[in-house]
């Protein structure tokens, strides 16, 4: 019987490997051949052409960022980000199973539509922090707040998850009509609010707050968040290098929160953390 890695392999051998090397990450597409063509010994050529082929088909994308050019899976399908979470453009069917939670996220200008690393890692936070902590606050009179909420989806895969209800909010008005488009096209629009409200004017509790933002934000943010959150709650932050990781860490400790789940993507982090004390 032929070794799987073998040259003589077909065509679609080949595709599903480069599938399974960028499922769920992004790379550079010479980085893709380097590793099919050269350690796993296919032709340069033949990796190239099963490349062409799954970016015509649809299930892979290119991307550019910051003058380079990356492959990752296309997000014109439904596109699994975590273990529970599925992303799908609104046009789209998908087979889901008893226990995912699908979010539908139409195209558009703002951020958070599953394309980038940060969004994906926040994604998986959260999902960690309502499913799979000791104690999550899920259920009746629990609250999300998602600041620089971007697509809103941030707010709706907690709302799926078990929280009751959520505030979504961001400065741009794109990404507010956005946002609530976007809740709306998922019937969520009972149970989460987007608005432009700044974040000083926040007031109240939260079970969970989830932030997707740059380090000098989420720093400055640390004592309000912890302000809003009583014992127990959960907060989800992404947007973090990974050299920035014990800054970050280091001032929410704090402020009482300890980390119980990071992620890496490329050379970003993410993180759940969980307000210690008496609940």
């Amino acid at each position: 019987m032929p070794s799987p890695t073998a040259p003589g392999d077909p065509a679609e051998a080949i595709r599903s490997r480069v599938l399974r090397l960028i499922d769920g990450r992004r790379m550079p597409p010479a980085d893709v051949i380097k590793e099919i063509g050269g350690r796993l010994k296919f032709q340069k050529n033949r990796v190239q052409k099963a490349i062409r082929d799954l970016v015509a088909a649809g299930e892979i994308a290119y991307t550019h960022e910051h003058g380079r050019t990356f492959l990752e899976p296309s997000f014109n399908r439904p596109v699994r980000v975590s273990e529970r979470i599925i992303l799908i453009p609104p046009e789209k069917v998908c087979a889901a199973g008893p226990e995912d939670v699908v979010i539908r996220v139409m195209p558009g200008a703002s951020f958070g539509a599953g394309r980038h690393p940060t969004t994906r890692l926040a994604l998986r936070g959260i999902e960690f922090a309502l499913t799979r902590c000791e104690r999550p606050s899920i259920g009746p009179g629990t609250r999300v707040l998602d600041i620089g909420t971007g697509t809103g989806v941030l707010a709706m895969a907690a709302v799926l998850l078990g929280i009751e209800a959520g505030i979504g909010i961001d400065i741009d008005p794109c990404a507010v009509a956005e946002a609530k488009a976007n809740v709306r096209l998922n019937d969520l629009d009972v149970r989460i609010a987007v608005t432009d409200t700044a974040v000083e004017r926040i007031s109240g509790s939260f079970a969970l707050v989830v932030a997707n933002l740059r380090l000098p934000t989420l720093l400055r943010l640390a004592p309000p968040i912890a302000a809003w959150t009583p014992p127990g709650a959960a907060v989800v932050i992404s947007g973090i290098r990974l050299e920035e990781r014990e800054t970050l860490l280091s001032a929410y400790a704090k402020q009482s929160f300890e980390p119980v789940w990071c992620g890496e993507e490329d050379e970003w982090m993410g993180v759940s953390l969980v307000k210690e004390g008496k609940t």
